[in-house]
């Protein structure tokens, strides 16, 4: 029996623990769509391959994230798939995961026309946060971890592929908001893994501990562009709460930016 949710990542230079996440998925009964921005690193082409179950696409070359998802979402639709979840490949889950999300979005199937996608994650929010349908409803969601309504998703264009990291899921989030569609976050689903496999590490600031990690200079700017493109597109067409959020969260970006370079050359020159 086919399952009712497909999966979608978007992968570049693989590791082991994601291909071993992919042949779990697949010995459960999933169907796995993988769109690969680095081709000439192998690995996962060969298990696609060896493994029925695994749809494999590349364009040769580095597209970037916004055009991976699209690709993989818009496969999944045309094999008559309603609902596919998207992961990064440094996200971690277990079969558990999989059967939790499948069941909690046939659960609650009468909810796809007002929703664009549920966010799962780990997070464990107060059950006073949760409505009536086990959702907390949010503004922005993250990709790894959205359950994309494909149907809804295509109505909106699909995501935006002239964004080639930053601002992909943000982007989706406004497009949703512009068509009425709401976004829905369950925050207690098993086996959720998306802080192990990070290359954060730990810094304190005003007394409490941030996962942070300092970005390279072209990451930078491509977040700052994407922001700028973020922040002017909700001015334009009038997204006034977008507007706030973006703003606040794109100065957060650069204050935590300049704080982790500052911490790693005071502790450098402290050891010197």
């Amino acid at each position: 029996m086919r399952r009712e949710v497909a999966i979608g990542i978007v992968v570049y230079n693989a590791g082991e623990n994601l291909l071993d996440r992919l042949k779990m998925a697949v010995s459960a009964g999933y169907s796995v769509y993988v769109f690969d921005n680095s081709p000439s690193y192998d690995s996962v082409k060969k298990l696609a391959k060896s493994l029925e179950g695994i749809n494999y696409f590349t364009c040769g070359n580095n597209v970037g994230l916004g055009y991976g998802i699209s690709t993989v979402c818009a496969q999944a639709e045309v094999d008559n798939f309603q609902a596919l979840i998207f992961f990064d490949q440094d996200t971690g889950f277990s079969e558990d995961t999989l059967n939790f999300v499948e069941k909690f979005y046939l659960d609650r199937k009468q909810l796809v026309s007002k929703y664009s996608a549920f966010l799962f994650n780990s997070k464990n929010h107060s059950d006073a946060s949760l409505n009536s349908d086990g959702l907390r409803d949010v503004n922005l969601a993250i990709n790894s971890g959205s359950l994309y309504f494909l149907e809804n998703l295509k109505k909106q264009g699909w995501h935006d592929a002239s964004y080639f990291v930053d601002g992909v899921d943000y982007k989706f989030c406004l497009e949703s908001a512009k068509h009425k569609m709401k976004i829905g976050e369950c925050s207690y689903t098993p086996g959720f893994d998306h802080v192990t496999e990070q290359e954060d590490s730990l810094y304190s600031l005003f007394g409490k501990d941030y996962q942070l990690r300092p970005y390279s200079w072209r990451r930078i700017v491509d977040t700052s562009v994407s922001s700028v493109r973020l922040i002017t597109y909700s001015l334009l067409n009038g997204e006034w709460k977008f507007l706030k959020i973006l703003v606040r969260l794109f100065a957060i970006y650069l204050a935590t930016q300049v704080y982790v370079r500052v911490v790693n050359f005071w502790s450098r020159n402290k050891n010197v």
